[in-house]
Parts: structure tokens; sequence; C-alpha cells
């Protein structure tokens, strides 16, 4: 008997009339319901009991009751129709398959995308996503790429620029470290190595804020050309960066990474989703760029209530 109910699965004509009769226990009002006859719907539901070998219900008057077996089996089937429903509700309106081509500076590719890139292949498995990272001399008009991120003004004339996340500054250590030095206040950085990118700017910005009343030596301690040397640096312990809630948001959220002052900064400039106008109605790209900043929603809003 077994064997027989797995090779022979009832109809989903028949699963809708009895979940139907099931809810509103009636064979007139199940009928209605789904707009068939009242032979009909009896018919769909003679051949689902002959298929289980069960009884399912008895007519009571001028309704019906479930059987103990019936009840359960009743549980059973709406779950499985309501997951149905789920799956056809979220159906992508359209077919997605073709290659898509980012650019992206390389602290926001290591930092953001990759560390959740597996959530965009299992929603697009079809799409075949190409991450690149560009330096800061690059410029976006680059024919081989279908969309970029960019750090920038935002001033992109001859694309369509979108505003990602507007990045707030403010330094970053290991909490080794941090316990290390017994750092508790920005005049306490003068024990510090301080790691910079590129130059002393996002130093200085941050420090002028705080009132520029703290005698900090900001052009001292080590200068990298690349962000990711910068993290990994602070990450090791080899002393204090300028960090954003951007690049530096899963590290804080786990605890790898602490913010030693309260005192934070906008940057001067943003992340932009940058987009040639030529594809913007692409489906594959549009794709990326909702995941992308469904995707940032998150983390901010996560490390908002982190901080």
């Amino acid at each position: 008997m077994a064997q027989q109910k797995a090779n022979h699965l009832p109809s989903l004509q028949a699963l809708r009339a009895f979940e139907a009769l099931a809810r509103l226990g009636s064979l007139t009002d199940a009928a209605d319901y789904l707009s068939l006859t009242r032979s009909a719907i009896s018919h769909q539901l003679r051949l689902l009991e002959s298929q289980l070998n069960l009884r399912l219900y008895e007519r009571r008057g001028r309704g019906v009751i479930l059987t103990p077996a019936g009840q359960l089996y009743a549980g059973e089937v709406r779950e499985v129709l309501q997951n149905l429903e789920r799956i056809h509700a979220n159906l992508p309106d359209q077919e997605y398959n073709g290659h898509v081509h980012v650019c992206m500076p390389p602290g926001f590719a290591a930092s953001v995308i990759s560390r959740h890139i597996n959530d965009f292949y299992r929603a697009y498995p079809t799409i075949r996503l190409h991450l690149s990272t560009n330096r800061e001399d690059e410029t976006i008009n680059q024919p081989n790429f279908d969309l970029f991120v960019v750090f920038s003004d935002g001033v992109h004339t001859d694309h369509h620029a979108e505003l990602l996340a507007q990045p707030m500054y403010h330094p970053v250590c290991s909490p080794t470290l941090l316990n290390e030095l017994d750092i508790t206040h920005p005049r306490d950085l003068d024990r510090a190595t301080l790691l910079h990118l590129h130059d002393a700017h996002d130093w200085q910005l941050w420090l002028a804020a705080c009132g520029g009343k703290h005698q900090i030596k900001v052009e001292s301690g080590l200068y990298f050309s690349n962000i990711l040397l910068v993290l990994q640096a602070a990450l090791s312990g080899q002393g204090i960066a300028i960090g954003d809630d951007v690049v530096c948001g899963d590290s804080l959220r786990h605890g790898q990474l602490v913010r030693p002052f309260g005192e934070k900064i906008p940057s001067d400039r943003a992340y932009y989703l940058v987009t040639p106008h030529s594809r913007l109605e692409d489906p594959n790209v549009q794709a990326f760029s909702d995941w992308m900043k469904k995707l940032l929603e998150s983390l901010l809003g996560a490390s908002a209530v982190s901080s």
C-alpha cells in the first residue's frame, strides 16, 4: 500500500477540492469557491479517497465533518498548497540569463560584497556574475563593464549615478590593542601607531571634527596604498585606522574591530552605483543592482543598531 501511495500522487485539483471542503465544511460552498459544479468536486473527492484508501469526511445533514485521518491530511494539504502559492508569488517576472561584469573598490568588494555574494547566486543561479576591483586612477569609461561601484563625489554626467551609502568615518582598532594601550580619549592616540590610506587626510578630518585641540602628530604612523592592507593591519593590532561603517561594518558587528571613541563624521565622498545608460534596462544588471541596494540597507541598518 505504501508503494502504491508513493507512485500515484493525488492531482492538484483533488487536493484543492479537499482543502476547500475541509475549510468551508460544505460541498456546495467548496464548489462555489472553486467555480466548479457540485458533481465535479464530488468526483475529485471520490478519486482522492480511492487513491489514499482512506475515508476523509462524512456527510452530516447539509454539511460534512472530517474523519480523524481527514483532519490530519487537511493540515498537511493546506501547508503544501500554501507553499506552492508562495513559490508562485516569488517567481521572477522575467527569465534571468547572461553575464554581468561589475567593477568596484577593493575594500567594498572584499569586506561587503564577497561576504554575502552567495546569497545573490542562490537567488539568481542563471546569472554569471564577474566581479573586478578598480584603482582610484581608473575611470568608469571602461566598455567591458556593465556596472560600477565608485567612491566619489557622485558627479558622473555621462552615466546614471545612484547613491548607495554615505559612510561615517571613525577610528577603528582591534580590541586587544585597545586594552593594551588603555585608550579612552583622543589625546591617548599619541600612544598608538596611526594607520593611513595614501595620506593623513582622513585623520585630519576626524581630528578637526573633534575640536582639533588634541596635540597629535597626525602625520606620524604607517602609510598604505590599499584599504585592505590598512584593515588587515588594524585587525592584527598594528595600529589604529580611520574606518567607516560600510567597509568595517561586518568586522565591527563580529567584534573583530572596535570603535575606541564615539565621535564619527560623514565622509566627504560616498559610494555610488554608476550604470552606463545602455545597460539600465538589462534585467540581469537590474537584478544585481536591486540585490546590492537591499544588502546595504540591511547591513547599515544592523550597523546603526549595533552602534
